[in-house]
């Protein structure tokens, strides 16, 4: 994948699973930093993500 911000392809990809077992991966750009989540096909914001998790524990 290439990073949506700069286009580079240094891009690590990491996938993690929350508490409530929703498969969600991670993205981090080597180049210019940028990073972003999605969940299947759709872009996750990082507020959505913490709020999966802050559900989850309630």
């Amino acid at each position: 994948m290439d990073c949506p911000q700069c286009s580079t392809p240094d891009v690590i990809e990491i996938d993690q699973t929350l508490p409530d077992g929703q498969q969600v991966r991670f993205f981090s750009c080597h180049h210019c930093e940028e990073k972003w989540w999605t969940q299947g096909d759709k872009e996750v914001d990082l507020s959505q993500i913490l709020e999966m998790v802050r559900e989850h524990k309630a």
